[in-house]
């Protein structure tokens, strides 16, 4: 049996205060705006020296970047890891609840100016609408996070290299999640306890999932 390593004490003190350094520059990010935040005031908000900032990130941008990129990959490695068998739903729902056991959650949120639930891993897509630095970044991240999941589904149900069914469905993975990030702040302003993001975005991968059956259909092992 494969042992977990577990995190020594440096290690853990390392990755809590990242997590700080993330943490307070999400919630200026959200109430003052990204331009607007200086990577001096998110060092005073977490009380760490610039250079331990730099130790972590190498400009503002990543640490708007950093859980999101942290959690495109898990994400893929999450499905990779799903049984032979499922359709791309019961993939997705397998996979959400595994980031969810790794801390990866976009359940659990941070409150906007407004009091509003924000969740800081989806902050690099909402940003991106008008950021172009930020833009930039999430559209790299996401063609990688598409096209592995290209390869995943292409290698899952037999379709021949070059195929364009895999590419259809992680297209729609891929959408779904963009459009519970953006769904869910209009969700926000009109519901005083509105769903997870995890939980739109499944919503709408059940809608997606009528069409997908029949490229999934007969392929399945």
């Amino acid at each position: 049996m494969t042992q977990v390593e577990v995190p020594n004490r440096r290690e853990r003190k390392k990755a809590a205060t990242r997590a700080r350094i993330v943490e307070e520059a999400t919630a200026l990010f959200q109430r003052n705006g990204y331009q607007a935040t200086t990577i001096e005031d998110i060092t005073d908000a977490a009380d760490v020296a610039p250079r331990t900032f730099y130790s972590y990130f190498d400009a503002k941008v990543d640490v708007v970047l950093g859980q999101f990129v942290e959690w495109a990959d898990r994400h893929v490695e999450a499905m990779e890891a799903r049984p032979a068998g499922e359709t791309p739903v019961e993939m997705a729902e397998g996979a959400l609840d595994e980031l969810r056991r790794m801390g990866y959650v976009t359940s659990e949120r941070l409150r906007d100016g407004d009091g509003r639930p924000y969740p800081p891993i989806a902050l690099a897509v909402v940003l991106s609408e008008t950021e172009p630095e930020v833009a930039g970044r999430v559209y790299q991240v996401m063609v990688t996070f598409q096209s592995r999941l290209t390869e995943l589904f292409r290698r899952r149900l037999g379709y021949p290299v070059g195929a364009i069914e895999p590419r259809v469905i992680a297209a729609s993975v891929t959408a779904t999640w963009f459009v519970a990030v953006y769904g869910f702040a209009d969700v926000c302003a009109g519901d005083d306890d509105p769903p997870s993001i995890d939980e739109l975005g499944l919503t709408g991968m059940r809608a997606y999932s009528r069409g997908l059956d029949a490229l999934w259909e007969g392929r399945l092992g």
